[in-house]
Order: structure tokens, then sequence, then C-alpha cells
């Protein structure tokens, strides 16, 4: 629908056009209605109507000055004229000013506008289309160029040899300054990439609108070029001398500055930056971009989107085995789709905490969570929904710690909930009461007395109700689920064989050997 204001001090035939024009029907919307141009002035500016039907002969600012002040505001408006005067050299002036047409008042009909107003739109529609075909254009061409530079930096990354000529010719060919000599390489990450996600739907349209932004931002900087690496990660190269007359760190961290609140304000898209080291020539230029990409994983632990200098990062991270404390955390969490009110935000502040504590490397991390989750999803059966290719690709798109813990309190709700469902549609509660108790106890010997004494049954007829609900016996049950966890023990190089079966309640230590046996196939020293 395009819009369309009125300018005529004749209130007659402004309520004319008003009323009895069928706008909507012809594609227009009415968008106001003016007596005097300084008006109409004032109002173009917010409206940037797309047709203005104004009279010529208009006291104060005539209808010719209207059209001649608004056309020098660059205002992109097509425009309509209502005259009482059938003189050459109004129309004349009206053709070169563009105005699409020239209406006698005393020849104002209904019909005559409608056909009028059919012509305007349909032009209005032509040039609107030939603007989206120049348009599409010119993205195939910025992404072409955009994706040539982004498999120039790949192949620079990954290139074992390159000469320093060659290097110079392409960045020339890029835009950048090459005779300054020096260069300082910028790695930039965005913070929260699952909410950008969120927001544009797609990996594609977050990097194509991060790829034009930051176009527009850096083109006032004439020694400054943008690479795109991925829809998470770009780079800015500046070109610069060594002497240091003016310090281009200072620069490059006012640029880092301003697309960061630029991207933030604009976009709502958080970025964090790591400005590298002034490098010379092809290799040290290759060892400097690998290096902050490298480095940039050190983003991960940041409260919230920073500008860095690399050498300003923290120490390297520890190297020390997370899945050592594998047993500890899968137990804390199967837990809770045993326990009714199980405090979730607390069990995952408190997972995290110890994680940040660490300092773990991100990437052991994201596998940890990813093996939680898929044990959790056998167990539970998900849809679809949360097959493991997806919770995989999910978890290893995350860059923030903040983004892990979202996502993590997000499934470990959505699975209480699931096995809450399951638990209440396939199992009677005597059932669910008896399998609660089994995993709260799997530390000591259970016995089927036991349990039947706890939910007040007699002995017999709980053996046999749990037998017809289940499929398999109350200590067959016992026994899988003990067997299931000495798995997960036996993971910590710390807990020997014999230990693991004192911990799940097993005076005699060949008896469980036996039973891990009669489960996996193996014994638990050729588990390990």
């Amino acid at each position: 629908m395009y819009q369309v204001m009125l300018v005529d001090d004749d209130v007659m035939v402004l309520n004319f056009l008003e009323k009895l024009v069928p706008w909507q029907e012809l594609g227009f919307e009415l968008a106001g209605t003016y007596t005097n141009a300084h008006d109409a002035i004032r109002m173009s500016g917010e409206l940037v109507p797309d047709l203005i039907i104004t009279d010529i002969g208009m006291p104060v600012m005539d209808g010719l000055s209207f059209i001649k002040q608004l056309q020098a505001g660059a205002v992109k408006t097509r425009f309509i004229i209502l005259s009482c005067h059938d003189e050459f050299h109004f129309a004349q002036q009206a053709v070169q000013l563009g105005v699409q047409d020239y209406i006698l008042k005393e020849s104002l009909s209904l019909d005559g506008m409608r056909d009028i107003l059919e012509r305007v739109k349909s032009r209005i529609d032509d040039d609107l289309h030939l603007k989206l075909r120049v348009d599409r254009l010119h993205d195939q061409a910025h992404r072409s160029r955009e994706a040539m530079k982004e498999k120039w930096l790949r192949n620079l990354l990954s290139s074992p040899v390159l000469e320093d000529a060659a290097l110079y010719e392409q960045l020339h060919e890029y835009g950048l300054n090459v005779t300054l000599g020096h260069f300082i390489p910028v790695c930039c990450r965005i913070h929260r990439f699952h909410d950008a996600i969120g927001r544009y739907n797609s990996e594609e349209m977050v990097k194509f609108i991060v790829e034009n932004a930051a176009g527009e931002l850096l083109r006032e900087e004439p020694d400054v070029i943008f690479f795109s690496y991925s829809s998470q990660e770009f780079f800015l190269l500046c070109a610069c001398r060594k002497e240091l007359v003016t310090n281009p760190y200072d620069t490059m961290a006012r640029i880092s500055k301003h697309l960061q609140k630029a991207f933030a304000k604009y976009l709502k898209i958080e970025v964090s930056v790591l400005i590298g080291a002034m490098v010379a020539g092809a290799e040290g230029m290759r060892r400097e971009l690998s290096h902050l990409l490298a480095s940039a994983d050190g983003f991960f632990y940041s409260s919230g989107p920073v500008i860095l200098k690399s050498s300003e990062l923290e120490p390297k991270m520890r190297e020390e085995d997370l899945f050592l404390h594998y047993a500890e955390y899968s137990e804390k969490l199967n837990r809770l789709l045993i326990e009714e009110n199980g405090d979730i935000d607390s069990v995952i502040a408190g997972f995290l905490a110890f994680i940040e504590s660490r300092k773990f490397q991100p990437s052991i991390v994201k596998q940890f969570v990813w093996k939680l989750a898929l044990d959790l999803q056998l167990k539970l059966k998900f849809s679809l929904h949360y097959d493991k290719e997806k919770v995989q690709h999910d978890i290893g798109q995350m860059l923030n710690v903040s983004e892990l813990r979202d996502w993590l309190l997000k499934f470990m709700k959505e699975a209480v909930i699931h096995a809450e469902q399951i638990s209440k549609k396939s199992k009677k509660s005597e059932i669910i009461d008896a399998q609660k108790y089994v995993q709260l106890n799997l530390h000591r010997k259970i016995t089927l007395e036991e349990v039947a004494d706890r939910l007040h049954l007699n002995l017999s007829y709980f053996s046999r109700l749990y037998k017809k609900e289940t499929g398999e016996n109350f200590i067959e049950h016992v026994t899988r689920m003990k067997m299931e966890k000495a798995r997960l023990l036996l993971l910590d190089p710390d807990h020997t064989v014999e230990k693991v079966a004192l911990m799940l309640g097993y005076d005699n230590k060949s008896y469980f050997v036996k039973l891990f046996k009669q489960h996996f196939g193996v014994s638990p020293s050729r588990y390990v």
C-alpha cells in the first residue's frame, strides 16, 4: 500500500479527494491532508509519502516552489498538480520538475482521478521492481566479493608458504593501502550467537547482516578492511606505519568500540573484539591470525562483550581432565529426574560455577555437556526434537558460558517435565515410588522385602505387580540400575573395582564382577 498526501488550500477540493476517491481499492493509503505547503513540508520529512497531490496556486508558497523545496531535500516522491490555470508555462515548469500529471480543477472527476492514479501506481510498481532487481544484483556482487575474501583468508591460514608480493597484491586489490608496510589484525566474535540466530532466523542471515553492517561502518576508514571468516567470527585488518606518530592501536581500539556499539544498538548483536599484534609480511600475518583465532576461545568465560589486546587475555586454560567429574554431575542430573521438586537452578548454577572456577577448555566443556544430555536422552527416549545431532550442533555453536547455562537450564526443565509425563502415563504410582527409591539408594543393598514394606504392600503382590507393569522382576531392575551406575563410577581412575563394588552396596567383589560381566559382556577391569 503506497502513501499519498493531499495539499490544497481549497477545502472543498480536499474533501472531494478524501471522501470520494477509493484510495485503498487503488492501492494507496491516505497519509494526510493539508491546507498549506509549510505543514506538508514538515510532515513529509516524517511520512516520506510515495505520492503528493498538490494545488499549484496556494498562498505563501505555491505548488511549484513546494515541489522544488521537497526535491532539494532529496525526497523521493512523485507529484500530481491540480491547477485552475490552463497556461503553457505552468505545465512546462511542472514537466521540468518531473511531475506525473497536471490536472485542471474544472475537469476534475472521479473517473479521471482513477485513471491517473492507476497510471501512477503502475509507474511506482515498475520503479520498485527495477530497484529490487538492482538491489539483488548489488547483493549478489557484494556476496561474491565477500565470499572471495573469505576464501582468500582461509587459504592464507592454511597455506604453509605465501610470498609477500602475492599477499600485498591481493590486499591492494581489496582496497588496503599496503604501502604503509605493517598491519594489525583484529578478531571479532559474536558474544551470544544463539541470540543472534533467534533474532535473524538463520546463521546465513546473521553472516549477511554482519557483512553489510561492517562494510557500512568501515566505509569512512581508509586503511581498514573487513574479512568474514564464519557466521560467528570475522576479522578487521588495519594497514599502518611502524613509526608511531599516531598510535595505530588507539585507532583500532576506537574503530572496534564504534563497531561494537553500533552492532549492539542497531543490530542487537553483541561482539567481543581481540586486537592482535602489529605484523609485516605473509608469514607474520598468517601466524598472528591463527593465534587470534585460537585465543578467541578466551571469550567463552567473559561475562559480557569486551575489547582486549591479545596480550591482555588470561593465561592458558586448564588441561585438567573434566571427565573425571562426569559420574558426579551425571548423578546430580539423574536425581533431578526422579526427585520431586528438585532444585534445577541450584544444580545447574553449581555445575557452571565449577566450570568457570577451573576454566576448562571450551571444547571439552561442550563435549562434557553433550554427553550428559545424550545420556539423559537415552534414558528418557526424547522426541526427534532432541536427536543427538541437533543437540551436538546447538552446543557446538555456543560461544559463551552464559549460553551454555541458558540451554542447560531449558534442557533440564524440559527433561524433568518429560520424565514426569512418562511416569504418570505408563506406570502405577507404586512402581514409580519403587523406582525412585532405588535411584536414591543405589549406594546400599536393596531388597524386595524392604521396598514392599515401605510401600505398605504384600510382598508377593508387589513382586507380581512389578513384573506385570515393567516386564522385569524387581531385583533385575535393581541390578541393572547398579550396573549402569558402576559404568559411570569406573570412568574415574581413582575408583578401583573393589571401591566401586563397596560404593554400590556389594560386600563381595567377586559377585559384583560376575554381575557386571553378565550385564556388559566384559569384566569391570577390561571395561575401563
